[in-house]
């Protein structure tokens, strides 16, 4: 498969949020714009996801891709809090990617999601899928709020890893229910199964857990 000589910030790298970070470092553009770094003799340059796509269907020969920019959306979880979604759409050769992200500080933040699909895929139906997931996953909720704090709800929990400036990444700061939770905070959690077994998965960003 050709290279199109692009590097995604999101993906590149370990960290999204170590990667949005670097990428506004560039500049005071907001980073709903700016998002990808596009690589070129020399060294690199910012592009809009619009712009990354555009080049990406030039060097592969998609000129029928649906280079679509979509509006946000607010959804509301199953505690009642209203969430704002904004949409990004990422040509990656073959498939197409569409991510939905919360921005809290001007930084993807809170509950994120990702659908994969083919190139020849209708983006809007690919966005129709994703929106069905967004759905059932905010409607449940993994911790709930007791008399001795934040607590884990059953006996199964979903969450995201992301970097934790706190710790310069020696530990993982992770996100559950859209809200971040640190290391030492989700210890304490699980210290009310003491004795209890348990089975760790981890799953690519676009897989429905």
């Amino acid at each position: 498969m050709p290279s199109t000589g692009a590097t995604n910030v999101w993906n590149g790298l370990r960290s999204p949020r170590r990667s949005w970070r670097r990428a506004l470092a560039a500049g005071p553009v907001p980073p709903a714009r700016y998002e990808l770094r596009h690589r070129y003799v020399g060294g690199y340059r910012q592009l809009c996801s619009h712009c990354y796509n555009a080049e990406v269907a030039r060097v592969r020969g998609l000129e029928h891709f649906d280079n679509v920019r979509f509006e946000p959306v607010v959804m509301t979880d199953g505690a009642g809090q209203a969430h704002a979604f904004h949409f990004r759409a990422r040509l990656l050769g073959e498939k197409v990617a569409i991510d939905a992200f919360e921005i809290k500080e001007e930084l993807p933040a809170g509950y994120q999601f990702q659908m994969l699909g083919d190139v020849e895929d209708d983006l809007l139906a690919l966005l129709g899928r994703l929106i069905e997931r967004m759905r059932r996953r905010l409607s449940v909720q993994d911790l709930e709020q007791t008399g001795l704090g934040l607590q884990i709800a059953g006996q199964s929990v979903r969450g995201r890893i992301e970097w934790d400036d706190d710790t310069d990444g020696l530990l993982p700061l992770l996100v559950i229910d859209g809200q971040e939770v640190s290391w030492e905070q989700f210890g304490r959690m699980l210290m009310s199964f003491e004795g209890w077994q348990f089975r760790l998965e981890i799953r690519d960003r676009s897989e429905d857990v």
